[in-house]
């Protein structure tokens, strides 16, 4: 059982509101273009209900898994809150309305592809909070003005890095379980790797930020406060995880593209977005 090892780390690392003072918001540093954004990451971050109850669902197999991801809905439903009430010491409210449509209900997919997605996806948004406020490899020079914003951008980032590090235990589990799970899992990483702007709030029809009043808001984020050089940082910490399960060096997408072929065969590298 992974929980119980996993549930003393998180919460030696967890932090509290109180840890945050709302009230020392520099709204002189803020202006429309971040309120905009900020709206966008809170009602993001609102997607983690809809996403505990797909993995509530899927994982029913998996009772460890479920045991974290009740854990890990607590963790991210605080990333919302925090990022509401910062709005809120501007004036800015938040309507349950454009919560409620965050709320939607995913179709089941094969459960090793979505633990690899959202292992990935957390990998990415770690180092997407880190480079907005400034403390991940590959950020700009310019994090994000507001001192309080970049506090909490920083506890998110090392909450998603935390979950990272779960999500690749039960990597892990799956592979010792079931050796025959790698190639499932080679596949997927490779997809996610494919595109830097991929993410499990993106990918799916319906997708979480599809709903959103304006979908691609985060690409103007990625452009503004991130540098090709931070993808790659991500990508390798990825591929350092994947020849940790494969026992294999895998530096590089095309060393996996390889791996894949050398392993399961010319059509293990066909294209698996059905999947998602």
């Amino acid at each position: 059982m992974l929980f119980p090892m996993l549930s003393d780390r998180l919460d030696r690392a967890r932090w509290s509101f109180s840890d945050i003072d709302f009230t020392k918001v520099d709204k002189t540093k803020v202006d429309a273009e971040l309120i905009h954004d900020m709206f966008h990451v809170c009602l993001t971050e609102v997607g983690s209900i809809p996403a505990t109850a797909m993995f509530m669902r899927d994982f029913r197999h998996d009772m460890d898994f479920q045991r974290f991801i009740a854990i890990w809905g607590y963790e991210e439903g605080k990333h919302s809150l925090a990022i509401e009430r910062w709005l809120n010491e501007l004036g800015v409210e938040v309507p349950q309305a454009e919560m409620e449509k965050v709320n939607l209900e995913f179709e089941t997919a094969p459960w090793i592809e979505t633990l690899t997605m959202h292992f990935l996806g957390e990998q990415r948004l770690g180092l997407w909070y880190g480079a907005f406020s400034g403390i991940a490899p590959g950020a700009r020079d310019r994090p994000v003005p507001e001192p309080v914003l970049r506090q909490i951008l920083e506890l998110m980032a090392q909450d998603e890095w935390r979950h990272a590090g779960a999500y690749f235990a039960f990597l892990k589990k799956a592979v010792k379980e079931d050796p025959a799970s790698l190639e499932r899992i080679a596949k997927m990483t490779l997809w996610m790797l494919r595109s830097p702007g991929r993410h499990p709030t993106n990918i799916t029809d319906p997708s979480v930020m599809g709903v959103l009043p304006d979908p691609n808001y985060y690409r103007s984020m990625l452009e503004r406060y991130m540098t090709p050089e931070g993808e790659k940082v991500m990508e390798k910490r990825v591929l350092s995880c994947f020849s940790i399960l494969a026992n294999e060096t895998v530096e590089t997408p095309r060393d996996l593209s390889k791996y894949l072929r050398k392993h399961f065969g010319a059509k293990a590298v066909e294209p698996i977005a059905a999947l998602v």
